[in-house]
C-alpha cells in the first residue's frame, strides 16, 4: 500500500514524488529536473521548488525503472484528489496503474464528512481545508511539499477510517486495512450512485417568446409558473433529456440562437410527454459527454 503525492511544473511535468507506507514511513522521495519546461514562476509560487533546486536532479524518465518497481510492488495507491496524480504518472510512462486499487481520501472525506454537511461532491475543498476540519496540522514545510502533503493525507486517512463501521483498520494490520477498504468502497459507491441519481433530476422548461418563438431550457430547479410558461416536465436525467431533445429539435432551432426554436403543436406535445430514467452514473456520464460533443458540433 502506498500513499503518494506529486508536485508539478505548470501542471505538466512531475518535479517531485513522495510515497509513504502504512507505518508512516517515507519509502520514496525524489526531485526531478523537467525536460521541457525551463522556468515555472507560477508553480514555484505554490511549491517553492526552483530551477536551481533541481538543476542536478535526474529526469523523471531516467528514474522510471525505480518508480515502476515502487508501484508494481503496491496493491493499493492512496492519495488526495488521486486521479490527477495517477493521470500524470501514466502520461510520464508509469504502467499498470489501472490494475491497482485506487483510494481517494477526498472521496472518503465526502462520504463521512462532506455529504452530511451538504457539500457538493464536485466542489470539495482541498487537502489543507479537509485536514483543518479533521484537526490535522501541517509540519514546518507546510502544504504543497510532496512529503508533507502525503503525510497529512495519511493522517487524514487514518482519521476518516474511524468513521468506517467497526473500523477493521484500528488494528493497523494489512488485513484490517483490506477489510476496511472493502467496507468503505461499498459504502462510497452506494452513496455516490444515490448522489448522482438525485443530482441528475431536473426540469425541461419551455417558454413562449415574441414572434412565436420558444425557449427550451434544462434546469435542476422547478420553474415558477408564469403566463409565458408553456411546459415544464420533470425528468430523472436532465442531461440525457437535453441530449435527446437536442437531436429531436435540431431542425427547429433558430440559426445562431442556441435554445431558441420554432415549435409546432406536435413538438410541444412531444416535449410534454417526454420521460426518461436514470440508469447509473456511467450512463449519465456518457450522456454528459455526448451532450458536450453535440454542443461543439451542432
Amino acid at each position: 500500500m502506498l500513499f503518494i503525492d506529486c508536485e508539478f511544473v505548470d501542471n505538466q511535468e512531475i518535479i517531485e514524488l513522495s510515497a509513504w507506507n502504512l507505518h508512516g514511513e517515507e519509502v520514496y522521495h525524489k526531485f526531478y529536473k523537467p525536460t521541457e519546461i525551463k522556468e515555472w514562476p507560477t508553480s514555484m509560487a505554490i511549491h517553492h521548488i526552483t530551477p536551481q533546486d533541481v538543476a542536478k536532479a535526474p529526469s523523471f524518465s531516467r528514474s522510471l525503472p525505480e518508480i515502476q518497481k515502487l508501484f508494481d510492488d503496491a496493491s493499493y495507491i492512496i492519495g488526495f484528489a488521486t486521479s490527477g496524480d495517477i493521470n500524470h504518472l501514466k502520461a510520464a510512462g508509469v504502467k499498470r496503474l489501472d490494475e491497482k486499487h485506487i483510494i481517494d481520501v477526498r472521496d472518503m472525506y465526502w462520504l463521512f464528512i462532506g455529504q452530511q454537511a451538504g457539500k457538493d461532491y464536485y466542489s470539495l475543498p482541498g487537502l489543507a481545508r479537509c485536514a483543518e476540519e479533521l484537526g490535522i496540522e501541517f509540519g514546518d514545510k507546510g502544504a504543497h511539499s510532496a512529503s508533507e502533503d502525503t503525510l497529512v493525507t495519511l493522517k487524514c486517512f487514518e482519521a476518516l477510517c474511524d468513521h468506517i463501521e467497526g473500523n477493521p483498520y484500528a488494528d493497523r494490520t494489512p488485513e484490517g486495512f483490506r477489510r476496511a477498504m472493502d467496507i468503505y468502497m461499498t459504502q462510497f459507491h452506494e452513496a455516490k450512485e444515490e448522489y448522482e441519481r438525485k443530482r441528475a433530476m431536473g426540469w425541461i422548461i419551455v417558454t413562449l417568446l415574441p414572434d412565436n418563438l420558444y425557449k427550451v431550457q434544462f434546469k435542476r430547479a422547478e420553474p415558477e409558473d408564469s403566463p409565458e410558461l408553456v411546459a415544464k416536465v420533470n425528468v430523472a436525467d436532465i442531461t440525457r433529456a437535453e441530449s435527446d431533445l437536442h437531436v429531436k429539435l435540431q431542425r427547429r432551432q433558430v440559426m445562431g440562437r442556441r435554445g431558441i426554436y420554432r415549435l409546432n403543436k406536435a413538438d410541444i406535445r412531444a416535449i410534454r410527454s417526454y420521460s426518461n430514467s436514470f440508469g447509473n452514473s456511467e450512463e449519465h456520464d456518457l450522456s454528459r459527454k455526448l451532450l458536450k460533443l453535440q454542443k461543439q458540433w451542432p
